[in-house]
């Protein structure tokens, strides 16, 4: 089976790579990310941390339509480099 059909018949899942598990730098980020949201959490009320949750929903939610954008652009990057490959 080629790559197109395998993407096609959902073999490939692109969020399924876990490339960014095994980079350090990425470990790092997400740690102390997750280290300052939980000191800021503790000093704030009940009310301040509901607000800090729909902020993190919310930026979530930005990233991943970002993500998506980005992906987008890249395969119809890579689709025009190989079009012009074979030109």
């Amino acid at each position: 089976m080629d790559i197109l059909e395998e993407f096609w018949n959902g073999s490939i899942n692109p969020m399924e790579f876990d490339h960014l598990e095994s980079n350090s730098n990425y470990r790092k980020v997400v740690e102390a990310y997750n280290l300052n949201q939980e000191q800021l959490k503790a000093s704030l009320s009940e009310k301040q941390q509901n607000l800090l949750d729909l902020l993190i929903k919310s930026s979530d939610e930005l990233a991943t339509v970002v993500e998506l954008d980005c992906f987008k652009i890249g395969f119809k990057l890579g689709a025009r480099l190989t079009i012009e490959a074979y030109s």
